[in-house]
């Protein structure tokens, strides 16, 4: 299991339901996240380190970003969108340190899609 290293200074909040997750590698990439519905929210960067580097098919997974979104001090479980610029048709993996890595099997739209899962790290295999 990956220990949650939170890495300060790359959340910039954009307003009460948006913010902008800045990379900390360069491997990585800024992201985007939007929640759907009102509340207090807080966002931590996450460090990517000891992430698996592969999926159960043994593809390798490339980490795009790794972050936590709270509600009154818990993970949240609710609807909001990720951007990723550039992300387009590649196959995403998503990490909810529970079990392994999967590929995400819903729609991406103009780079954006959905979660539900408040403590996700994001990637993508080739």
């Amino acid at each position: 299991m990956q220990n949650k290293i939170v890495i300060p200074g790359k959340v910039n909040k954009l307003n009460s339901k948006k913010f902008k997750i800045d990379k900390d590698k360069k491997s990585e990439i800024d992201i985007t996240i939007e929640i759907v519905d009102e509340g207090q929210y807080s966002v931590d960067k996450l460090s990517i380190e000891g992430l698996p580097a592969t999926m159960n098919d043994g593809s390798p997974i490339e980490w795009l970003n790794n972050f936590a979104v709270k509600k009154a001090g818990q993970y949240i479980n609710q609807r909001y969108f990720v951007t990723i610029p550039g992300i387009g048709n590649s196959k995403l993996v998503i990490f909810d340190g529970n079990g392994d890595p999967y590929y995400y099997t819903g729609k991406v739209t103009n780079d954006t899609f959905e979660l539900t899962d408040g403590d996700p790290a994001i990637g993508k295999t080739t």
